[in-house]
């Protein structure tokens, strides 16, 4: 029974320590590392014409995407119902970041966590459904530390002042990650709309569908495969970690007790054990509470390579999965490669950043669209 308690935590921490930089005050999210007993007091809670059609009935466990509906989503969706919804979105994420610059790393890893689980519908964004049942963001994998829903809502009270009831919550939160890419330094993002927001979210739906700390490459190719990801397209994703950071009780154990060995991680310099281990205090100790984060790369609001050339050059990569892309072969080409062309991640990020945000999503006559975020309308 121990044991089993233990590994719970160890999930619910690698899913959910994962941070921007502790002087933004604002924790995010991207799957993985591991939780010591110090921190088991956490508690986990956590063209739109067509949205007034009888609708599935809320919480439905069985809801499915209609075969039938092949309606795409487009640029300029909202260029008649609500035309400055684009520019909206843009001011309003512009304004987060200039007091809030991990606002970048949130939103993006927000959308990962709605859209690998069931699709970019905003199901991660609700509070509860009628059905009762647990949602997404009460799953271990999300939880208390999950950040960027209070975005959202902000930003979409905003639309709702323009065009009641016209944006959908999954387009705004799909815009506010490409916008937020922007910001991060890369090319302007296409604002593809017509998504639709779901009207189920289930904390059973997320197991499976997001990395958990102990899974092979094996196990993370094959989920990202299944969501129609190549090898090359997991390698491009993960350098979300390309911005923000990961508190150090996520990887510590690296550092400090690889495996119950005593001894650090083999896969990480040795400069690099000696830099984070004046960082970071033994996770096996009660100075542990005071841990703070630290950045994944040099840049943490630059969406940019340095997270691949430390990987490479220095052997830095603080989650043990991100070096592994680096030591097996069926991934090791592409971390080379990003590493050593500045320009090809930024290009990458947002054209396979793009498709994900094109997972599963509801549209036409399918969802509806939520005046608030967190609740269904129906």
């Amino acid at each position: 029974m121990a044991r089993t308690s233990f590994i719970a935590m160890m999930i619910f921490a690698y899913l959910n320590l994962i941070t921007i930089p502790s002087y933004y005050a604002q924790p995010c999210l991207f799957p993985r590392p591991f939780l010591n007993p110090i921190f088991s007091g956490y508690r986990v809670f956590y063209d739109d014409a067509n949205h007034h059609q009888p609708q599935p009935k809320i919480g439905n466990k069985n809801q499915k995407k209609n075969p039938k509906n092949t309606q795409k989503l487009v640029e300029g969706f909202y260029k008649n119902t609500c035309p400055n919804a684009e520019q909206i979105v843009a001011n309003q994420v512009a304004e987060i970041v200039k007091t809030n610059p991990g606002a970048i790393a949130a939103l993006i890893r927000l959308q990962f966590h709605d859209c690998f689980v069931g699709g970019c519908d905003a199901s991660i964004l609700l509070d509860s459904v009628a059905s009762g049942d647990r949602v997404e963001k009460m799953s271990l994998a999300n939880g208390q530390l999950l950040k960027g829903a209070d975005l959202i809502d902000d930003i979409k009270s905003k639309l709702e002042e323009e065009c009641p009831g016209i944006v959908s919550c999954a387009d705004t939160l799909a815009f506010a990650a490409a916008e937020s890419m922007t910001l991060g330094g890369l090319p302007p993002q296409p604002k593809l709309g017509g998504r639709k927001d779901g009207l189920s979210s289930l904390a059973t739906n997320v197991e499976g569908n997001l990395p958990f700390p102990n899974w092979s490459m094996d196990q993370m190719l094959d989920l990202f495969k299944k969501k129609g990801f190549n090898a090359e397209d997991m390698v491009v994703l993960n350098g979300a970690h390309s911005v923000g950071s990961a508190h150090c009780n996520v990887f510590s154990n690296r550092l400090f007790d690889f495996r119950n060995t005593g001894a650090s991680d083999p896969t990480l310099g040795l400069g690099v054990v000696d830099e984070l281990k004046k960082i970071c205090r033994d996770p096996r100790t009660v100075e542990a509470r005071e841990n703070p984060s630290v950045s994944f790369d040099e840049t943490p609001t630059v969406l940019d390579n340095l997270l691949f050339k430390n990987i490479v050059e220095k052997k830095r990569a603080l989650l043990a999965t991100d070096q592994a892309m680096a030591d097996d072969k069926r991934t090791a080409m592409f971390v080379r490669r990003l590493a050593e062309d500045p320009n090809l991640f930024p290009m990458k990020f947002g054209e396979v950043m793009s498709r994900m945000s094109s997972l599963g999503v509801l549209t036409g006559n399918q969802g509806e669209v939520r005046t608030t975020c967190r609740s269904t309308i129906l």
